[in-house]
């Protein structure tokens, strides 16, 4: 089927992909070769072309159609601030990736911060929910947790986030700072953090139209989501960084999701920032 392929691995694929998408991985193989780079045989295959628009998967999505919730008595947020002080232009500019972050933080930061990263906003005139980031055929992958370490109002633990309540869900026992440290490769200021908010995007609700094509999308819809986190925490006044750094199955782990359906996308610590950054 094709060339330089293992035979398991090319029985598999004859069994998934029809005549187009074999010849876009013959394509993806090429690449390969050249470059020495794996990715290039999702990327070929997950290509657009006016003859070709990828294949369907078939995630089993038992995580919400739009976002989760947990079996847990929900914890409700205060309403978060409706202004800041700061013109979005003046944000933008000062927005910088901060590490040397202290405590503590308020629960109404934390409440903003949530909102205005994957919150509803609205309702659409289909139905369904509007969120605070932009996110591709409106699917809405991406789920919210947060570590609470030292934040005012809340305790110490760890927690989903619930956007159509606009609550925490307690999900257990915060992890301790060093393991937090551990899982992102060792990096102290994320372990050092107050707050720590972890995204994750369920690939499932996005693979239901978008196929091949739904790991890009939902990278791109985490990205969206990640630019609120800073502008949000940069107009309060606080200090965050992304990290993207980290052990996936020991994120997976902590936040008891499978790695499959759902999968890790960006950690950010959040706290005050030190006057030196």
């Amino acid at each position: 089927m094709v060339r330089g392929l293992p035979y398991y691995l090319d029985e598999l694929l004859s069994q998934i992909l029809d005549e187009k998408g074999v010849n876009k991985l013959r394509d993806g193989v090429m690449r390969l070769r050249e470059t020495q780079d794996p990715a290039w045989l999702y990327h070929a295959l997950a290509c657009l072309y006016p003859d070709y628009y990828g294949g369907d998967v078939y995630y089993r999505n038992s995580y919400g159609k739009f976002y989760k919730t947990y079996s847990v008595e929900p914890q409700p947020l205060p309403p978060p601030r409706s202004v800041s002080g700061k013109d979005a232009l003046e944000v933008i500019a000062s927005r910088r990736s901060r590490r040397s972050l202290h405590g503590p933080i308020d629960i109404l930061d934390v409440s903003t911060i949530l909102y205005y990263t994957v919150g509803i906003t609205g309702k659409a005139w289909w139905g369904g929910p509007k969120r605070s980031y932009p996110s591709a055929g409106a699917l809405q992958p991406i789920e919210a947790y947060i570590v609470a370490y030292d934040v005012t109002g809340l305790e110490k633990g760890l927690y989903h986030y619930n956007p159509g309540l606009h609550a925490l869900e307690r999900l257990g026992d915060a992890p301790s700072r060093e393991e937090m440290s551990y899982v992102s490769l060792e990096q102290e200021h994320v372990g050092n953090a107050p707050l720590v908010l972890i995204l994750t995007a369920v690939i499932a609700r996005t693979a239901s139209k978008y196929g091949y094509r739904s790991y890009r999308y939902v990278h791109w819809d985490a990205g969206h989501a990640g630019e609120n986190v800073y502008l949000v925490v940069e107009a309060l006044g606080l200090g965050t960084v992304a990290v993207g750094a980290y052990y996936d199955e020991e994120v997976c782990k902590l936040l008891d999701i499978d790695c499959v359906g759902e999968i890790p996308m960006l950690i950010y610590p959040i706290g005050v920032p030190h006057p030196v950054e």
